[in-house]
């Protein structure tokens, strides 16, 4: 039966349905989301509200958002939309999803180089290495370089090993003595002896330095799997003395060698003990033995005693050179009244206490050496006779015999033409002038008449 609806029921239905309509309408504000990339999938409350950019309307009230996008980080958000209001905006800048890589070498150590950037030694990981292709250049001395290509593509963790061929030998170090620091190519390496298994091929810069000894340097070519040895001897470096006296003017003796009188400084003296002596006159004689280690320089000082006399020498004759422990002292003068028969006081001081050695020295006398005892500020007498040599330096002829040849030491020419001479030792005799034919000097002596002329007698 088909059913007739009154004008008055359709009225009430519609009244009633309009209140119903106004009783269930939801408030909304309007989202607009904008990323960077665009693309990205915008979640409400975990339903799918579209792609950004995206522009909605959506209840009021607080809600949680979702940004995704392949190969970036998810982006979560809670935003608070107003009804009516204005719209609620959002920019976003997404940031990349990187990579996590680890690479390792076999052996360790290689420096890893992504591009021209280091990026460290293995084993390295690379905690935001971006996706995509890569390249990565393995570089360890000893080895040959070894480039590697892998592909980031999400944040998986991959690990790269790489197997590094070794392009190196064995360099074997050692030094006389030991102990010396080692640097090949300007890298410290270590104390010889020292054995080094990954040096590269190629010439190496070898450099040694041990204190007290000159450093060493030299080229030595590696090749791969060969041994490259360097056996260093290292010179000693020499050390320097110096050597101060008070008073100055000291002998210096190092080890028995004269080396010159004090302030001195002697280089190039050898490494170990060595004994030092100084000698002054008038003053004690001191010695030490000092250490003068390599390369060092040592300075010593003496503090030298006076302990010295005086020595008063009368000789006879006079004009004799006095010469002390080999030292020429001075020469005795004639006296007061010009005869040279006996010598003046000589006075020689600051001599040393103690035992000394005299020699005397004039031509044509002889002196046997003597020792002297000085005391210190004393004055010590020596009355010393030379005893005279005979020795012929004239050759006199009064006639042709063989006995009228003579020979002798020529002694006085008198103002009438006589002539004295000595005939033997102590033997004295004068020739007339009219009963010499002739006087020379003998040829084997100097001519004493002209050098050194007697004086006449009255």
């Amino acid at each position: 039966m088909k059913a007739i609806l009154s004008p008055l029921f359709l009225a009430i239905f519609c009244l009633v349905n309009t209140a119903c309509n106004q009783q269930n309408q939801i408030p909304t504000g309007e989202l607009v989301i904008m990323t960077q990339p665009e693309d990205a999938v915008v979640e409400v409350n975990n339903k799918i509200l579209g792609t950004t950019p995206v522009s909605r309307k959506i209840p009021a009230g607080k809600h949680l958002l979702q940004i995704r996008k392949d190969g970036y980080e998810t982006e979560f958000k809670t935003i608070q939309i107003t009804n009516g209001g204005e719209a609620k905006v959002l920019e976003l800048n997404l940031r990349p999803l990187n990579g996590l890589v680890v690479i390792n070498s076999n052996p360790q150590g290689a420096a890893v180089s992504l591009g021209e950037v280091f990026a460290g030694n293995t084993p390295l990981t690379l905690h935001n290495i971006t996706r995509g292709t890569h390249r990565a250049h393995l570089v360890l001395a000893g080895f040959e370089d070894k480039e590697i290509e892998f592909r980031v593509t999400d944040r998986t963790p991959q690990a790269l090993n790489v197997d590094l061929n070794s392009n190196a030998g064995l360099l074997v170090i050692h030094s006389t003595p030991s102990g010396a620091t080692v640097t090949v190519d300007g890298r410290n390496e270590g104390i010889t002896p020292l054995s080094l298994n990954q040096i590269g091929r190629g010439e190496r810069d070898i450099f040694l330095q041990l204190p007290g000894y000159e450093p060493y340097r030299n080229n030595v070519s590696v090749a791969p799997t060969t041994t490259a040895r360097v056996d260093a001897v290292l010179t000693p470096l020499p050390g320097g003395l110096g050597i101060v006296t008070v008073p100055n003017g000291a002998r210096v003796y190092v080890d028995g060698e004269f080396k010159g009188e004090a302030p001195i400084n002697l280089r190039g003296i050898e490494p170990g003990a060595h004994n030092l002596r100084v000698e002054l006159r008038g003053h004690a004689a001191d010695s030490r033995t000092v250490q003068i280690g390599r390369g060092e320089s040592v300075v010593e000082e003496f503090q030298l005693e006076r302990n010295s006399g005086t020595l008063q020498i009368i000789t006879r004759p006079a004009g004799v050179n006095v010469n002390i422990d080999g030292e020429f002292m001075g020469k005795t003068l004639p006296g007061s009244d010009a005869s040279d028969v006996v010598s003046r006081p000589l006075m020689i001081e600051m001599l040393s206490q103690g035992s000394h050695t005299l020699q005397l020295v004039r031509e044509g006398y002889t002196f046997e050496t003597k020792r002297f005892f000085i005391t210190k500020d004393q004055v010590s007498t020596l009355e010393e006779t030379l005893e005279r040599k005979f020795i012929p330096n004239v050759i006199l002829r009064i006639g042709q015999g063989k006995d009228e040849v003579i020979t002798g030491v020529l002694q006085r020419r008198h103002p009438n033409g006589d002539v004295g001479l000595e005939i033997r030792k102590g033997v004295f005799r004068t020739f007339p002038a009219d009963s010499i034919l002739s006087l020379e000097p003998l040829k084997q002596e100097e001519d004493l008449e002209a050098s050194e002329p007697l004086p006449d007698t009255p």
